[in-house]
C-alpha cells in the first residue's frame, strides 16, 4: 500500500524495479554490471513514465463522477496548500495544536445554535392539500439507493462507508429494509444516526478567526439511505399539492440557479428598459441552516400536512443530535446540537425550504422576490414615495418574520443596489440599521453590477478558469488530446459557462476574454495538426464557446417553452398570435414574438436575443420529446448549417 507522501502513481512494481536498480548501481560503481544497470535505469524511467500517464488518464477519465481524487492530486502538486489555523481564542491567544483547534472550532459552531423559546410557539397557517403521514419502504427502493451511492464518499461516525454497502448489497438490502421500516413505524432513530463528524472548511477572511470556517457534517450513510427515501416522498407530497411557493428555485425539480437568475433579471431589465429606477435588496441569513428552531420547524411541517409516522420520525431525527469536529485525525469532544437542520444530510435542505416557504407573505406587496435555498433577493420599482414605503414595509415585515420564527438576518451583509439612471438612491433600514449600498454583488455564483452588463462576470469567470487551467498544466505532464480535453471539459470549461444564459456577453471584448481561455487550453494539447484555432477545435471535437452559448440559449428556450423547466414561459416569451398566419414568423405556433427594447442590456438579454434564432429552428426539432433529443437534434442541425455554408 502506498505510504503517506509517496506519489499517487507509485506502484509495487516500480518500487521493486527501483530497488533492483539501486542494487545494480552499487555494483556499477565497482565496475561490475554496468550494462545491466543502464538497462535497469531505462526500464525504471519507462515504468514511471507509463505509470504517470496511466494515472493521469484515469483521473481525466472520471467523467462527472467523484472529483475528489483529481483535486487531491492537484492539491499535492500545489505549493500553497490552504489549511486550518492557527486559530485565536477569545483571549486572543494563538492555538496551533490540532486537538485545541478542533475544540475551539466545535465551541464556535455550537455558539451559533438557537436556544428556542418553546413556550411561545407561533401557529403556522395550515395549507390545503393531502396528508403525508406514512411511507412505504421496499427492498427495490433500498437496493436502488445503495447502488446510487458515490463510492468514494466519506463514512460517518459509524464508519460504515458506501463502498462496503455496495459490495454487500445482496446481503444487506433485506435487513436494511427491515430496519428502515421499523425506524419509521416506531418513530425512533438510532443514536449513531443522529451523530455527525464535522469537517471545517475555510471560507474567506482571516484564518485565525473560527467564524471564517463553515461546518460540513459527515453523517451515517445508512441513515442517508432512509433520508433519501423520505426526501423523495416529501418532495412528491409538496410538489403534488403545490405547497411550495414558486419563488423557491433551490433543490427543486425543474428549477436551478439559471432559472432563478433569469426570472429576476427578466423583471429587472424590463423595468430599467422602460426608463424606471429599480432597487434590489440582497438578503443574508445569519447561519441559516444552523439556526432553524426545531419546534417551529415541526410546526411548519404540520402546516404543510406532514403528520403521523413521518412527522414523528423527523422529530426524533432532529432531537438529541450531537457533533464533534475532526481535524487531521484529532477529535474534539462531543457537543449537543441545539437547533438547525444538519448540513451534509439528505433531508436537511428540503426541511429548510419548508421552514422559509412563507417568507413570501412578509414581502407580498413587493414586485418580485426570488429564493435559492437561503439566498434571497427582492426588487421594487422606485417611481414614487409610495414605492419606497412599500419596500421599507417589506423589510420591516421580514425582520418581524425572523423574530417570530427564531431566525436572524446578518444586516451587515444585507445590501441594496440602486439601478437606473434616475434612481433617487433612497436609504433603507432593517432593525434601524441602514443597509449598505453596493454596486457589485455576487448572486448565486454570478457577479451582478449596477450597470447590468456582464463584463465583470466574464472577467471573473476567465480568472477562475485560468487558475484551474494553470494548476492542471503544472500537475499533468502528458497532454495528449484525449486526456487534456477531458480535463479541460470537466474542470475548466464549467467556470466559463456557469448559468451563462443569464449573463451571456455581447461585447467582443467580453467574448474574447472567455474565448482566450479555451484557446490557451487548446494550445497546450500536443500533437494537433491544425494550423488555426478553429481547425484545432474541429480536430479534437470541440466548438467555440460562442457557439456553445448559442446552443445553451436554444436549449434553455426549449426547456422553458416545452415545460421541462417548471416555470411560467410567459415570464419571458410571447407566442405568435395563432389567428395571424400571414408572416413567416407565424408559421409555427411555437414561434415567438420579438419584443421592443430600448437599451442594449435589454436587447441582448435572454428573452430578446433568442427569439430570431429560435424561430428559425425546424418545427420537428422544437417538438422533441426529451431534452437530450432536442440537444442532439439541434447540434446536428447547426453542423449541417455550417457545412452547407462552407460548401456554398
Amino acid at each position: 500500500m502506498r505510504g503517506r507522501g509517496k506519489p499517487a502513481w507509485l506502484t509495487k512494481q516500480i518500487i521493486t524495479a527501483v530497488r533492483q536498480k539501486q542494487r545494480l548501481w552499487k555494483k556499477a560503481k565497482k565496475g561490475k554490471s554496468v550494462e545491466e544497470y543502464e538497462a535497469a535505469d531505462r526500464e525504471v524511467k519507462r515504468m514511471i513514465r507509463n505509470a504517470k500517464r496511466n494515472f493521469e488518464k484515469r483521473l481525466a477519465g472520471n467523467n462527472g463522477g467523484n472529483n475528489r481524487p483529481f483535486y487531491a492530486y492537484i492539491k499535492r502538486k500545489t505549493k500553497s496548500r490552504p489549511g486550518i489555523g492557527p486559530l485565536k481564542n477569545e483571549k486572543k491567544e494563538t492555538v496551533t495544536e490540532d486537538q485545541g483547534m478542533a475544540e475551539l472550532l466545535n465551541n464556535f459552531f455550537g455558539s451559533v445554535f438557537t436556544r428556542e423559546d418553546t413556550e411561545n410557539i407561533p401557529v403556522a397557517e395550515e395549507m390545503e392539500g393531502g396528508i403525508l403521514d406514512s411511507i412505504t419502504i421496499t427492498e427495490k427502493a433500498v437496493r436502488e439507493k445503495i447502488r446510487s451511492l458515490k463510492t468514494d464518499s466519506a463514512a460517518g461516525p459509524d464508519e460504515i462507508g458506501p463502498k462496503l454497502l455496495q459490495e454487500l448489497e445482496s446481503v444487506l438490502t433485506k435487513p436494511l429494509t427491515w430496519i428502515f421500516r421499523e425506524s419509521i413505524n416506531s418513530g425512533e432513530v438510532p443514536a449513531e444516526w443522529r451523530s455527525a463528524n464535522v469537517t471545517p472548511i475555510f471560507k474567506k477572511g482571516a484564518k485565525s478567526d473560527p467564524g471564517n470556517y463553515r461546518p460540513v457534517s459527515l453523517t451515517s450513510v445508512c441513515c442517508k439511505l432512509l433520508e433519501s427515501i423520505l426526501r423523495d416522498a416529501l418532495m412528491a407530497h409538496l410538489t403534488g399539492n403545490n405547497l411550495l411557493n414558486p419563488s423557491q428555485h433551490g433543490f427543486m425539480p425543474g428549477k436551478s440557479c439559471t432559472t432563478n437568475l433569469l426570472e429576476f433579471m427578466e423583471k429587472t431589465t424590463k423595468v430599467i428598459d422602460a426608463g424606471l429606477p429599480f432597487d434590489v435588496v440582497f438578503l443574508d441569513f445569519a447561519k441559516a441552516f444552523d439556526k432553524v428552531p426545531r419546534e417551529r420547524l415541526l410546526e411548519k411541517l404540520r402546516a404543510h400536512k406532514v403528520r403521523g409516522k413521518v412527522l414523528n420520525w423527523i422529530r426524533n431525527w432532529l432531537t438529541e443530535r450531537r457533533q464533534r469536529v475532526v481535524l487531521n485525525g484529532k477529535f474534539s469532544s462531543w457537543a449537543e446540537v441545539l437547533s438547525g437542520v444538519p448540513q451534509g444530510s439528505v433531508l436537511g435542505p428540503i426541511l429548510f425550504l419548508i421552514f422559509i416557504n412563507d417568507l413570501d407573505g412578509a414581502a407580498r406587496l413587493i414586485e418580485i422576490l426570488r429564493k435559492f435555498a437561503d439566498d434571497t433577493k427582492l426588487g421594487q420599482t422606485m417611481s414614487t414615495d409610495e414605492d419606497k414605503k412599500r419596500l421599507q414595509q417589506a423589510l420591516d415585515n421580514l425582520c418581524e418574520w425572523a423574530d417570530k420564527w427564531g431566525m436572524e438576518f446578518n444586516i451587515k451583509k444585507c445590501k441594496i443596489m440602486h439601478l437606473g439612471h434616475n434612481n433617487p438612491g433612497h436609504i433603507f433600514t432593517m432593525k434601524n440599521q441602514q443597509l449598505e449600498t453596493t454596486e457589485i454583488e455576487r448572486d448565486i455564483g454570478v457577479n451582478v453590477s449596477n450597470s447590468l452588463k456582464p463584463s465583470l462576470q466574464c472577467a471573473q469567470a476567465a480568472k477562475t478558469a485560468q487558475s484551474v487551467l494553470s494548476q492542471i498544466s503544472r500537475a499533468f505532464h502528458y497532454r495528449d488530446r484525449h486526456t487534456f480535453k477531458k480535463l479541460y471539459v470537466q474542470y475548466v470549461r464549467p467556470h466559463l459557462e456557469f448559468a451563462v444564459t443569464s449573463w451571456s456577453p455581447w461585447l467582443e471584448a467580453d467574448k474574447n476574454c472567455l474565448e482566450k481561455i479555451q484557446q490557451r487550453a487548446v494550445s497546450m494539447i500536443s500533437g494537433l495538426k491544425g494550423a488555426t484555432y478553429e481547425e484545432k477545435l474541429k480536430e479534437i471535437g470541440l466548438t467555440t464557446l460562442e457557439e456553445r452559448r448559442h446552443q445553451a440559449d436554444m436549449l434553455q428556450a426549449f426547456k422553458i417553452i416545452r415545460g421541462f423547466d417548471k416555470v411560467d414561459s410567459s415570464t419571458w416569451f410571447q407566442r405568435v398570435d395563432a389567428s395571424i398566419r400571414t408572416t413567416r414568423s407565424a408559421a409555427d405556433p411555437l414561434n415567438l414574438r420579438q419584443q421592443a427594447a430600448r437599451l442594449e442590456t435589454r436587447r441582448n438579454f435572454f428573452s430578446n436575443r433568442v427569439v430570431e434564432a429560435w424561430n428559425l429552428v425546424p418545427g420537428d426539432i422544437k417538438r422533441a420529446k426529451t431534452v437530450n433529443g432536442f440537444k442532439n437534434a439541434y447540434k446536428n442541425h447547426r453542423v449541417t448549417l455550417v457545412e452547407n455554408a462552407q460548401d456554398g
